[in-house]
C-alpha cells in the first residue's frame, strides 16, 4: 500500500514538473555587443535553445528578449527577430501576443513530447541593461498554446548568462569580426565562433550571428562594419569577439536554419586566420574595436564541409646562372595562397639553403625545389624544381719581378693572386701553382721571362700573367741620361727633373743657386727667378759602379703682375678721392708686402676740373720675382644731381577758411620753400598759407638746392572760392490804411566776424504796397548788393496788410479783377472749410462755390461771365461765421 502511493506520487510529480515550461540551451553565445544608451553599434544575436513542458502538438504564440541577471522574473528588453522554418526572418522592435492583423509575435508547434528545438534571435536596446559588463540571460515569452493573447507564466529562462562588451581596444572590451562571401555558405545558416578545436556538449560558443542574407534590414542602429559590409551581402557574416580571448578563435562552424545541424567548419590550430587581401589576423587577445576589424577571406576560411582546406599552387621561375663568389639570393617562388615557400638543393656542394635563401657552395649544377607544405586552410602544394649552374670564378696568377746578380743561384720565384672570393687564399685551391724561368746562375745578364702555371680548383678559372728575372752583372758601370730643363715661371708647382740611371737606381739631385731653385722630395722647388744649375748624381751599389755626373741650366722667368688703377667717382667741386689698385698675378699666397718699391696712382683732374672722365695712372712699383705692367682706372666726375620737387595738387578752398599746411618734398631730402604769386588772395609763412580773399594764386614750392643737387621748384595752383551770403528781407504787417512799417534785412554767412560794411555796394529794400493798399499779402524786394568775396543771395520777404479791424477779426473784400471774373479775399482768423456764394437782389442764388481757408489771407477767382450787370451781394461762410459784401458788375 505504501508502495503504491508513492509510485503514484512520482508520477503527479512527474506530471507537474513536465508541464512547466522550461528552456535548455544548445548553443548560447557567451557575448552579445551594446553600448548602454548608444546602441549605433549593434549587431544580431542568435542562439539555438530546447523548450520542454509544453503542451504536445500545441502552436505557441512567442517572442524572446534578453534579461537582466538577478533581475526580475518577468522583464524583457531588446528587439524580437522571428525566424521561421520555412527560412522568413521578421524583426519586431516592440512584440506582443495580442496584435493578430500584422502579428507581433512568432509561432512554435511543439511536438508529441510537448518539446520545441529551434533557433532564436534578438536585438540589444538602448537602456541601461546593455551597460558594458552586465550579465544578461535569454528568455522566452509564451502565450498558453491555445490561442491566448497574453504571456503566461513562467517565462522560460537560461541560468548560462551572457555577458554585454563594447567595441573598443582596452582588454575588457570587443573586436569586430566579419567575413567576405564566404564558400560553402549558406544564406540564413548561421555561425558560431568557438575558441576550441573540439566541442563538447558542456561547451558553449564565444559568439555567433546569422550568414546574410536573412531578409532583415539591418541599417537602423547597426555597427557601421555590418551595415556596409555585412547587411543583405549574400554569404557575409559578422559579430564581436571578446578582446580577453587567450586561446583565440579556433574554430568557426555554420549551422543549418532547418535542422540545426553543424553543416561544415574551419579549424584554426593558432587563432590566426586568412584576411581578405592576404595574410593572416590573430584573433588572440584582440586589440581591434570598431577601428581595425578583422576581414575574413571567405574562400579560405570555408564553411562547406568538415575543416576543407584549399588547393594552392607554386610558380618558379627559371633561376639564372649564377657565378662562385656571388652573394645569397631568394629564388622568387610565390605561392597562390600567400604562404611563404621552402626550398632544398639536391646538391649541397654547389648550392645550400640558408634562411630561405639559395647559398652558393662551389661552381657545379644543382637542382632547387620550391615546396609549400599546407598549413590549416591550405593543403600542401605540389613541388617545383629549376636547375641552377654556378660558374666558376676567375682567378688571375701574376709571377713576381725579381732580380739577381750574375753568378748567384736563381731564386725561388713567388706569384700574386687577383680574384679570389668568400675571403678565400691559396688555400682553397687544389693544386698551387709553379713559376718557372729558362735562366740559370750561369745565363749572362739581361731579362728573363717568369712563367706561372699549375694551379687547380673546382671553383675557379685561372688567367696567367709572366714575371720578368733581370740578371745583372756584378759591379756593372751605370750612367746617367738627364735631358735640358724647360724653362719655368716664378710660381709654377714642384716638379720631377727626369733623370734617370742606366742600372734602375735612384737619382739624386744638387741646385747651384737655392734662391732660384731647392730639391725637395726628389723634385724641383722654385724658390726666385733667375738660372741655377741641377746636377744629377747616382753613388752606385755593391752592384754596380758610381755614375758620372750630369748638369743642366734651369732657367726660371718672373711671373706675371698686373696692377689696375680702381675707378672712383666724385661730384664737380668735391676734392678727389684716395686711389687704390687691384693687384692679378701674385702666386704661392703672396701679396704686395713683396713689392720692394709699391706702386702710385695719380689723376690730371683736380678740385676746378669741369664734370668728364680722368685718367687715373699707375706707376712706380718695382719686384725681385714679377714681371709688372700697369692698366689705368677712370676717374669720374658727375655733375650735381638732379633734384625732383612733388608737389599734389591743391584743393580748392573757401574764403573765410583757416590756414593751412603745406607738404611738397624734395627727392634730395633738402627741406622747401614756399611763395605766393597773389599776395592779396593768400601769403605764406614758412610752410602755412594763409587766406585774405577770393581769387586765385600760384603757390610756388622751391629748394635751391647744394653742393650735391641742384636747384628745382614746383608750382600749384590755389583757387579761393566766394563764400556764399544770404540776405534776407525781414517779413513785416500792417494795418490797411497805415502806412509802410520800416523795411528791414538780416544777413547770413559772414565769416571772420566780418559785417555789411564790407560789402561794396549795400542791398536796397523795396515794395509795391503804399497806405492805400488792400488788405494782402506783398512782396518786399532786395536788390543791388555785391562783395568781392562774397556770392550773395538776396531772398525777398513779405509785407502783410490786415484788414483795418486787425487780425482778430474775420474780413472779405470783392471785386471785378478782370472781365468775367470776381476776385474775393477773405481774412480768415481761424481758417476751415467754407463757401463763396453770389446772390442777386431778389436773394437768388447765382454761384456758390465751396473752398477751403487757411488762416490768414486768402484769396479767390470766382467765374462771373455768365451775370448780367448789375448790383449783386457776395457771402463767404466760415464755419459759424458769416461775411456779407456788395459787387456792382458793369
Amino acid at each position: 500500500m505504501k508502495f503504491g502511493f508513492t509510485f503514484l506520487f512520482s508520477i503527479l510529480l512527474a506530471q507537474l514538473a513536465f508541464s512547466q515550461p522550461a528552456v535548455s540551451v544548445i548553443y548560447l553565445p557567451q557575448y552579445v555587443h551594446a553600448a548602454g544608451t548608444a546602441t549605433a553599434n549593434r549587431t544580431p544575436y542568435v542562439c539555438r535553445l530546447k523548450l520542454t513542458g509544453l503542451t504536445a502538438n500545441a502552436t505557441y504564440r512567442y517572442y524572446c528578449r534578453f534579461a537582466p541577471s538577478g533581475g526580475s522574473a518577468t522583464a524583457g528588453e531588446g528587439a524580437f527577430i522571428y525566424v521561421k522554418q520555412s527560412g522568413e526572418f521578421v524583426r519586431i522592435p516592440n512584440p506582443n501576443l495580442a496584435t493578430t492583423a500584422n502579428p507581433l509575435y512568432g509561432e512554435l508547434t511543439t511536438d508529441g513530447l510537448g518539446t520545441y528545438t529551434g533557433w532564436f534571435m534578438a536585438e540589444v536596446a538602448a537602456t541601461a541593461t546593455f551597460n558594458a559588463g552586465n550579465k544578461l540571460k535569454f528568455r522566452i515569452f509564451l502565450n498558453n498554446g491555445a490561442g491566448g493573447q497574453t504571456v503566461v507564466a513562467p517565462r522560460p529562462t537560461t541560468t548560462q548568462e551572457i555577458t554585454v562588451v563594447n567595441f573598443g581596444t582596452g582588454s575588457t572590451e570587443g573586436t569586430a569580426i566579419r567575413s567576405t562571401p564566404v564558400t560553402g555558405g549558406i544564406g540564413k545558416n548561421f555561425v558560431l565562433l568557438w575558441d576550441k578545436d573540439n566541442i563538447t556538449g558542456a561547451d558553449q560558443p564565444i559568439s555567433g550571428s546569422v550568414i546574410e542574407s536573412d531578409g532583415v534590414d539591418a541599417s537602423n542602429s547597426f555597427a557601421s562594419f555590418y551595415v556596409n559590409d555585412v547587411n543583405g551581402i549574400d554569404k557575409a557574416w559578422g559579430t564581436v569577439i571578446p578582446n580577453n580571448v587567450t586561446a583565440g578563435i579556433r574554430r568557426i562552424s555554420q549551422y543549418s536554419l532547418a535542422t540545426g545541424n553543424e553543416v561544415g567548419y574551419k579549424l584554426s590550430s593558432d587563432g590566426n586566420w586568412p584576411v581578405s587581401g592576404g595574410g593572416r589576423a590573430s584573433t588572440v587577445n584582440t586589440t581591434g574595436g570598431l577601428t581595425n576589424v578583422i576581414v575574413l577571406d571567405g574562400a579560405v576560411a570555408r564553411l562547406d564541409g568538415a575543416n576543407v582546406r584549399s588547393d594552392q599552387t607554386i610558380t618558379f621561375n627559371t633561376l639564372t646562372a649564377k657565378t662562385y663568389g656571388d652573394a645569397d639570393f631568394d629564388p622568387a617562388a610565390t605561392i597562390s595562397s600567400g604562404l611563404p615557400a621552402s626550398y632544398t638543393s639536391d646538391n649541397t656542394t654547389v648550392a645550400s639553403i640558408i634562411s630561405n635563401q639559395v647559398h652558393v657552395a662551389g661552381a657545379g649544377s644543382a637542382n632547387i625545389t620550391a615546396a609549400q607544405a599546407g598549413d590549416d586552410f591550405y593543403n600542401a602544394a605540389t613541388a617545383v624544381a629549376q636547375p641552377l649552374t654556378v660558374n666558376k670564378a676567375s682567378l688571375t696568377i701574376t709571377a713576381n719581378d725579381d732580380r739577381i746578380l750574375q753568378g748567384t743561384a736563381i731564386p725561388t720565384f713567388t706569384v700574386s693572386y687577383s680574384g679570389f672570393v668568400n675571403g678565400e687564399t691559396e688555400t682553397s685551391l687544389a693544386t698551387l701553382p709553379t713559376a718557372t724561368t729558362t735562366a740559370t746562375s750561369a745565363s749572362p745578364d739581361g731579362m728573363y721571362d717568369i712563367v706561372p702555371g699549375g694551379a687547380a680548383s673546382p671553383n675557379y678559372t685561372f688567367t696567367y700573367v709572366k714575371g720578368t728575372l733581370t740578371i745583372t752583372a756584378s759591379q756593372q758601370p751605370q750612367s746617367i741620361t738627364f735631358g735640358a730643363l724647360a724653362t719655368k715661371t716664378y710660381g709654377d708647382v714642384d716638379f720631377d727633373p727626369g733623370a734617370q740611371a742606366s742600372s734602375g737606381l735612384q737619382v739624386a739631385y744638387a741646385s747651384s743657386n737655392t734662391g732660384v731653385a731647392t730639391i725637395i722630395n726628389g723634385k724641383i722647388h722654385i724658390t726666385g727667378a733667375g738660372t741655377t744649375t741641377i746636377t744629377a748624381s747616382q753613388g752606385g751599389t755593391s752592384a754596380w759602379h758610381p755614375a758620372a755626373d750630369v748638369s743642366q741650366s734651369f732657367t726660371v722667368n718672373k711671373a706675371a703682375l698686373t696692377i689696375t688703377a680702381d675707378n672712383k667717382t666724385r661730384l664737380v667741386g668735391q676734392p678727389n678721392p684716395t686711389f687704390t689698385v687691384t693687384y692679378t698675378g701674385f702666386v704661392n699666397g703672396e701679396t704686395n708686402t713683396v713689392l720692394t718699391t709699391q706702386p702710385v696712382a695719380a689723376t690730371t683732374a683736380g678740385n676746378t676740373s669741369q664734370a668728364g672722365t680722368y685718367d687715373i695712372t699707375v706707376s712706380g712699383a718695382t719686384a725681385d720675382n714679377y714681371d709688372i705692367s700697369y692698366v689705368k682706372g677712370v676717374l669720374k666726375i658727375d655733375p650735381l644731381a638732379v633734384q625732383t620737387i612733388t608737389f599734389a595738387t591743391l584743393p580748392a578752398k573757401k574764403y573765410g577758411d583757416t590756414e593751412f599746411k603745406l607738404s611738397a618734398t624734395a627727392s634730395s631730402r633738402l627741406p622747401v620753400t614756399y611763395s605766393s604769386s597773389n599776395a592779396a588772395v593768400a601769403t605764406i609763412q614758412n610752410d602755412t598759407v594763409y587766406i585774405h580773399s577770393a581769387g586765385t594764386t600760384v603757390i610756388t614750392a622751391s629748394q635751391a638746392g647744394d653742393a650735391t643737387y641742384e636747384s628745382a621748384s614746383a608750382m600749384q595752383t590755389l583757387t579761393v572760392q566766394k563764400v556764399r551770403l544770404y540776405i534776407q528781407a525781414n517779413d513785416v504787417t500792417k494795418n490797411e490804411g497805415e502806412v509802410n512799417p520800416p523795411l528791414t534785412i538780416t544777413y547770413s554767412g559772414f565769416v571772420k566776424n566780418e559785417d555789411s560794411s564790407e560789402l561794396t555796394s549795400l542791398p536796397v529794400v523795396t515794395t509795391s504796397a503804399t497806405a492805400t493798399s488792400i488788405a494782402g499779402t506783398y512782396p518786399i524786394t532786395i536788390s543791388g548788393a555785391a562783395s568781392p568775396n562774397y556770392t550773395i543771395a538776396q531772398l525777398n520777404g513779405t509785407l502783410n496788410i490786415l484788414p483795418a479791424q486787425g487780425a482778430a477779426q474775420d474780413n472779405m473784400f470783392a471785386y471785378i479783377s478782370s472781365p468775367g471774373q470776381m476776385q474775393v479775399n477773405v481774412y480768415a482768423v481761424t481758417g476751415g472749410k467754407g463757401v463763396v456764394q453770389l446772390f442777386d437782389q431778389n436773394g437768388t442764388r447765382l454761384v456758390q462755390v465751396n473752398v477751403t481757408l487757411v488762416k490768414g489771407h486768402n484769396t479767390f477767382h470766382i467765374p462771373t461771365g455768365n451775370v448780367l450787370k448789375g448790383l449783386y451781394h457776395v457771402r463767404v461762410a466760415i464755419a459759424d461765421v458769416l461775411l456779407k459784401g456788395k459787387i456792382i458788375i458793369q
